[in-house]
């Protein structure tokens, strides 16, 4: 998936996004810290009752709130923004995923990245994220051995493995024109 100036870009939330404050974002995410979105409709809208969630266990929203947003941005390139785009959930992806969730774990692989304004690959879904801690914290053996890479890439492979996208530079997100969002009721489902 590469990105397309004029395409459309998702971001869901318990709230509505129109301006993105990078200093808000936290890290230790995927690609790092930035403000993260997708092209999959389906996907933002999936993590709607993940954010709500989230924000009802830190008090922050009461117990019976069930709204979320999706909030969409159309993107507007211009030359000047580095774009790097994992295109499988390889060994490459996986030691970037690991060192931005565990700081101390593949620090040269990290910095490799810093330049880039915008990455993108594979989102981390909940299986995911399991597999993820495991492997950081050792479970399959050291992190970035032959073994444990082989195993987590082998278990990470099964897994619908939606994009992401990391606007991790105020110049990516200057790149980013608010559209509007969409309410979402998540209603009855269980969060």
């Amino acid at each position: 998936m590469t990105l397309q100036d004029g395409m459309f870009l998702y971001h869901g939330s318990y709230t509505e996004i129109s301006t993105v404050d990078l200093s808000k974002c936290k890290p230790g995410k995927d690609f790092g810290r930035g403000f993260y979105l997708t092209a999959s409709f389906e996907q933002a809208q999936n993590f709607v009752p993940l954010s709500i969630k989230k924000q009802i266990n830190e008090g922050n929203l009461s117990e019976n709130e069930t709204i979320g947003y999706i909030s969409i941005f159309e993107l507007n390139l211009t030359e000047d923004i580095k774009i790097h785009y994992f295109e499988a959930a390889d060994e490459e992806w996986l030691h970037f995923v690991a060192a931005n969730r565990r700081r101390s774990l593949f620090p040269i692989v990290r910095q490799n990245y810093l330049s880039c304004d915008i990455i993108g690959g594979k989102i981390a879904n909940d299986q995911t994220a399991r597999t993820l801690q495991l492997y950081t914290s050792g479970g399959y053996g050291a992190p970035g051995s032959d073994d444990a890479d082989r195993i987590a890439i082998m278990t990470l492979l099964p897994n619908r493995l939606e994009n992401q996208f990391c606007f991790c530079t105020e110049k990516a997100i200057r790149a980013l024109r608010f559209m509007g969002s969409e309410r979402y009721d998540i209603g009855n489902r269980s969060i």
